[in-house]
């Protein structure tokens, strides 16, 4: 890896939880918003089987009013689907062809939150490990200072978010630097477990907190690399394809 005094390369940097966006700065940067169990996951997996935009919204009641006006509304909280709502947050919800086509309004707990506070950034990207290598492509194309923005848990550091953070890193070490311990250690833990990521995450308090809920297929998928084309992008309204 090039590291000179007159190192030219953009910088990667790892947002660890929201509790820590303040100390980021997002204008002219790219930020990848990162949900892994699963907002960022279902995006990807909606518009790759033909959603034509999900559009986030921070809270229920807002999403009330877009449900009141006709629009179809997926949405949780704490994991659980809100139950008057046509679907939930798992990725398999977008699979068929009664969503083909359609704009989605979005609300969960931690992912949501994060793009619409991402909001004076460059580009708003959603980032997954079901989409990986086209986010991995796309950051590397646009050679431009970037923030990965990870969802974590009501402000909390989650495992899974940090290690797409750090399979990110990883991947474009030689194209990027890295300037702090935040980011350096996603890479370290990515490294690490990278083999077998799953089973590292299945000791992880956010998968046992979710596993309870029944959604342990959900977990799976998003774990996995199916490596749908897509790369989400925020249009200022919501998530379309590129």
């Amino acid at each position: 890896m090039t590291n000179t005094l007159e190192d030219n390369r953009p910088i990667l940097e790892v947002c660890l939880t929201p509790a820590l966006w303040d100390q980021h700065d997002p204008k002219d940067k790219n930020v990848v918003v990162i949900d892994i169990i699963r907002a960022t996951s279902t995006i990807a997996s909606a518009l790759h089987h033909g959603v034509k935009k999900m559009i986030p919204v921070e809270t229920v009641e807002e999403a009330n009013t877009w449900l009141e006006k006709g629009y179809l509304v997926a949405g949780e909280r704490d994991g659980i689907k809100i139950p008057h709502f046509h679907f939930g947050n798992s990725p398999f919800e977008f699979m068929g062809e009664d969503v083909r086509g359609k704009e989605i309004i979005h609300t969960t707990t931690n992912g949501t939150r994060c793009v619409l506070k991402s909001k004076g950034a460059r580009n708003i990207v959603a980032g997954s490990f079901v989409n990986q290598d086209a986010i991995f492509d796309w950051i590397k194309k646009e050679n431009r200072n970037t923030i990965l923005f990870c969802a974590g848990w009501k402000d909390h550091y989650v495992m899974d978010d940090a290690l797409f953070a750090g399979a990110v890193v990883r991947e474009l070490a030689d194209d990027f630097r890295i300037i702090d311990d935040s980011t350096l250690s996603a890479k370290l833990l990515y490294k690490h477990v990278r083999e077998n990521m799953l089973r590292t995450v299945k000791q992880a308090t956010h998968f046992k907190r979710l596993q309870r809920l029944g959604i342990e297929n959900d977990i799976k998928f998003c774990m996995s690399n199916p490596q749908f084309d897509v790369v989400p992008i925020f249009d200022g309204v919501g998530f379309v394809k590129l």
